[in-house]
């Protein structure tokens, strides 16, 4: 703690100058300099390097900066004096993809971008990031924020290293940087090489770095620091988590939230990223993912592409996280409730990384999956209507569209229809062919999917199928007073709807003389015979805690 020690005497000092100074305007910049040092003091004796309050996206707010500037003042000048007498260059490759560097100015987007170094870990706490950094969309930005001469905590240590871990898998260069590039960030760079590679000592690796950056060089305290955690096992990398992406999904969302959910993810899981193409579903990375064994997957994508990845994990003990980066993103409206709509990468995250699970039911129809709905009738004509290109551009507003047209559609579905571990009257399905507008079979769903909400909002973990329909309905004004009341049920005014009938099974078959043409979790669908059946608490996901 020497260098509490010097800020606690500078303090004194100027406190001390300050009081015996004649000019109130000097003894008021003095009291303002040692004010300063005690508050720079307070943070080292209690390692808090969040006192500089810098953000995520490597700024430090205005008041901190006016509140700090003599400390800054004093700590850019003898950096700036050690630079110009620093014997190596400013950013320095130490292995395949990663480099290690003094703190990044805009004189070094030219190295940067020569050496296609896109990820910046800044283990600085006391100074904002390289502007580039935090404001062009061409750099991935990490900040560790961590005190000169410290070192950080293990929670944001294992944090960078998942960071760098993941970045360097997706094809990317890292950089971590610090003031001067001689200790935190060594600290970091030295950590993550250990964590590679187990078999070797915290010598041979600072060994390695040294080859590489003279200047490199740690203090007692982080040298004694990384040789604990490294005899204790604790920077050994976690199994990978695979990350299943569909990048076309909700119009192309993935590339605008990809680096936020790297970054928040991270701070738990190392990432395994792999996309969607026209040639491999999210169903065969899922199966994939299951053969390497993996215990958790996580899913970027819409209702269809959750559906699809969910295929391969019923029935196991896998882990299923969401990031609802569709259009609908019904499922995750269930589970993470309705903020989602608002922040869907921070609750979603929010929710995996707090490590809670739930099993939820699932359901098939003719071996297919549901997560959400089964539809016929104004839900499938709903879907059909909304084209791809029309959800790019409009997104939700898509569906609103298209279920307009089939509201306003009098085609109708002649159905027989058989219940197993029903709730309705033996009468309400006698086996003769009933004409339907609307026939839902949901296994869960929000109050926002409307058509389903005939007996309330359907759970997702109650072993019950729940079947809202319409009966052949002869004119507009009857379906939408009959879509009113069906409302006040969704939004919890009533128990259960009035005009639209409903029921509870576990098993129900549905039968016509032409094609059924449904539609499951927004994937369209046709057949002669549909066979649904729930399967309770048999898909494990994260949920908040």
């Amino acid at each position: 703690m020497f260098i509490v020690k010097y800020y606690l005497l500078g303090a004194l000092a100027s406190l001390l100058a300050a009081i015996y100074m004649p000019h109130i305007v000097l003894s008021i910049l003095l009291l303002w300099v040692s004010l300063s040092l005690v508050l720079v003091s307070g943070a080292y004796w209690f390692d808090f390097p969040s006192m500089f309050r810098k953000s995520q996206d490597g700024k430090i707010v205005w008041w901190i900066r006016w509140a700090f500037i003599p400390f800054l003042w004093g700590a850019k000048a003898y950096n700036a004096w050690e630079r110009r007498h620093d014997t190596v260059p400013p950013i320095q490759q130490v292995s395949d993809n990663l480099y290690l560097s003094r703190r990044l100015f805009r004189s070094d987007l030219a190295f940067l971008e020569s050496h296609d170094i896109s990820c910046i870990v800044d283990v600085t706490a006391e100074f904002a990031g390289l502007e580039s950094a935090t404001t062009d969309k061409q750099f991935s930005y990490l900040s560790i924020p961590v005190l000169d001469h410290k070192a950080p905590t293990l929670a944001r240590l294992r944090h960078a290293i998942n960071w760098i871990d993941t970045q360097i898998a997706c094809g990317r260069s890292v950089v971590v940087h610090c003031a001067l590039g001689r200790g935190r960030s060594v600290f970091v760079v030295a950590a993550y090489l250990l964590s590679q590679d187990p078999s070797l000592s915290v010598a041979s690796v600072m060994e390695k770095i040294s080859s590489v950056r003279q200047t490199a060089r740690l203090n007692r305290l982080q040298m004694k620091i990384l040789q604990a955690i490294s005899e204790k096992g604790v920077l050994a990398l976690d199994d990978p988590t695979w990350m299943i992406v569909n990048p076309v999904a909700g119009g192309g969302k993935w590339q605008q939230h990809e680096q936020q959910v790297i970054r928040e993810l991270t701070r738990k899981f190392r990432l395994r990223i792999h996309q969607t193409t026209e040639n491999t579903s999210a169903e065969t990375l899922a199966k994939q993912a299951k053969e390497h064994g993996v215990s958790q997957v996580m899913v970027s994508g819409g209702d269809g592409t959750v559906t699809e990845v969910a295929s391969q994990l019923v029935d196991t003990d896998i882990k299923l996280g969401i990031i609802p980066l569709g259009t609908a993103n019904a499922l995750c409206h269930v589970l993470y409730g309705i903020s989602t709509k608002i922040s869907p990468v921070e609750k979603a995250c929010e929710a995996i990384l707090a490590g809670h699970c739930q099993r939820i039911d699932t359901a098939t129809c003719n071996q297919r999956l549901i997560l959400m709905v089964l539809g016929i009738g104004l839900e499938q004509q709903m879907i059909e209507f909304a084209q791809r290109e029309e959800k790019n551009t409009f997104g939700q507003l898509a569906y609103l569209t298209g279920f307009f047209n089939a509201l306003i559609s009098e085609e109708t579905q002649s159905l027989n229809v058989e219940m197993q571990g029903q709730s309705a009257d033996e009468h309400q399905f006698d086996g003769q062919a009933i004409d339907v507008h609307s026939f839902i079979v949901a296994n869960t769903a929000p109050f926002s999917t409307v058509l389903a909400q005939g007996g309330g909002e359907p759970q997702p973990d109650d072993g019950q199928l729940h079947i809202t329909y319409l009966d052949n309905t002869q004119s507009l004004g009857e379906r939408l007073v009959a879509l009113s009341d069906l409302t006040l049920t969704s939004v919890g005014v009533q128990e259960q709807s009035k005009l639209f009938q409903y029921a509870k099974a576990t098993r129900v078959t549905i039968k016509a003389d032409k094609p059924i043409n449904y539609v499951i979790d927004g994937e369209l669908y046709s057949d002669r015979c549909l066979m649904i059946e729930i399967h309770p608490q048999s898909l494990n996901v994260f949920v908040p805690g």
